[in-house]
């Protein structure tokens, strides 16, 4: 606005000075030039999720939602954080899909949900997989535009995610092996992806969504594994990556809900006048003390607010690069007044870890211990979820898959929609056994989430078995010196 001003000044200042001179004229103030029009007002950035009792979240998306693992592993996190929420989930990714598809499924799909959150990664196929073309993007931009535009109608709270990667080295790798295979390798359709990435975190920022990089982490993640491993990759087909990407993604979507780390932590230090223990942990959780020598042993049972982000076996790598235990799931004690020496950690009578007197003054996390009691109940809770996604989620997935073929027939046959339709009405009672089942594990999920009481011991741990002795070794024999 400020430079349109000043060209508009300088244009008229050097119009003015081109044309004679006249005293009249002179005397007149110059009209001031026209400022630009104000923009439009942009709501406020997005402040965390927030999500209430009855909320509903819905994950929209093309094969790489499909897959229903890092939709999965977001769905663990708040099983597990928000016990006393009853939060519900649909998964609404379908293979190969485009913004034009999630709009042919729009009504049945998306708005018979109700969603009261979105999250929305497409533009991996809308690339068409091959370099830049402005006619390709033009259409992914009004597909995708409609697409908001119709979430925005329903008064959803958006949250836009960039497309993923395309890793051209894998894709080198898969051709090499294999060079009369399917494999392909688009020229630079990664940086194509970054493109369309940044305009939808541009239209995030001007709808005042919440954006979500699924992008730059698997890209830088994926060149410092490379410095150990120079075929490292995600994703071995170059798009569709396996659970340890995907619970990175996952990880990118918590940290765009701006979700915070701590799950609970316990302080314990010598009260006043040497009145043996104070503990304190963090709002939400109670702690009462059962006993304890000052100095010596501590014990007392813990009452968590809510469990750890358990993380399946299969995703840990995942886990570990984005420290998500760390982050996200934090599970720590600040034990300070011990004796110096080492100390057994117990938990319901189970040695969870042995730390030194130093180590417990400063910081023990235990949310990755799987001898933890709260990592092995959020272990269970997972389980369920898996099962939820196994033999419901994934299905319903699969038969809006199929829903997808029939109508891209229906419309290459002179868009004669009845037989679709008929076809459609057919499978809804499949669709309505599927999201019983689904809704019915998810009701197991909310018996089995909420947090049971620990009782935890710290003691000195028993001096470690001395080594036995090596039996002596017998001194040499030393020769004898024959005479000369």
């Amino acid at each position: 606005m400020h430079r349109s001003f000043l060209t508009l000044s300088m244009a008229g200042l050097l119009l003015t000075a081109a044309q004679p001179s006249h005293a009249a004229d002179a005397a007149k103030p110059a009209a001031p030039a026209p400022l630009a029009k104000p923009g439009p007002k942009l709501p406020p950035p997005p402040k965390g999720l927030g999500l209430k009792d009855g909320d509903r979240v819905i994950f929209i998306g093309d094969s790489i939602t499909h897959q229903c693992l890092y939709t999965q592993y977001v769905e663990n996190f708040y099983y597990t954080r928000y016990p006393n929420l009853h939060v519900h989930f649909r998964n609404a990714g379908v293979g190969g899909d485009r913004a034009q598809d999630a709009l042919d499924r729009f009504d049945d799909d998306i708005a018979s949900f109700k969603p009261t959150v979105a999250t929305v990664l497409l533009g991996m196929n809308d690339g068409s997989y091959r370099d830049f073309d402005q006619a390709t993007f033009d259409t992914y931009k009004r597909d995708m535009t409609t697409l908001l535009d119709k979430l925005d109608a329903l008064k959803v709270r958006v949250f836009l995610a960039g497309p993923t990667m395309f890793d051209h080295h894998a894709a080198e790798l898969r051709i090499a092996a294999n060079p009369n295979g399917k494999a392909r390798n688009p020229e630079n359709y990664n940086a194509v992806l970054a493109y369309y990435g940044k305009w939808a975190q541009e239209v995030a920022r001007i709808r005042g969504y919440g954006f979500v990089d699924m992008y730059g982490p698997l890209n830088s993640l994926t060149t410092a594994q490379r410095k150990a491993d120079k075929d490292f990759t995600f994703m071995p087909d170059a798009v569709h990556p396996q659970a340890n990407r995907q619970f990175v993604m996952a990880y990118s979507v918590i940290e765009a809900f701006d979700e915070p780390n701590a799950v609970w932590g316990i302080t314990a230090s010598a009260a006043p006048a040497g009145d043996g223990w104070k503990i304190m942990t963090t709002p939400g959780s109670t702690v009462t003390a059962n006993g304890g020598e000052l100095g010596k042993s501590l014990t007392f049972t813990l009452q968590p607010r809510c469990l750890p982000w358990a993380v399946p076996v299969d995703a840990q790598l995942g886990a570990t690069l984005t420290h998500a235990g760390h982050h996200k799931g934090n599970e720590a004690f600040y034990i300070s007044g011990l004796n110096p020496g080492r100390y057994d950690l117990i938990g319901n009578g189970k040695l969870i870890g042995t730390w030194d007197s130093i180590a417990l003054s400063k910081r023990v996390e235990i949310e990755e211990d799987p001898d933890s009691p709260t990592f092995q109940q959020a272990q269970q809770v997972i389980a369920l979820n898996k099962q939820r996604n196994d033999e419901a989620v994934h299905p319903m997935r699969d038969l809006y898959g199929k829903r997808k073929g029939e109508l891209r027939k229906a419309k290459a046959a002179d868009g004669d929609m009845k037989a679709f339709e008929k076809w459609w009405s057919e499978q809804k009672p499949k669709e309505a056994e599927l999201m019983k089942k689904a809704d019915e594990i998810e009701a197991q999920i909310y018996k089995t989430n909420h947090p049971t009481a620990v009782k935890f011991e710290i003691k000195a741990a028993p001096a470690p078995p001395a080594k036995p002795k090596a039996p002596a070794k017998p001194a040499a024999k030393v020769p004898e010196k024959k005479a000369a």
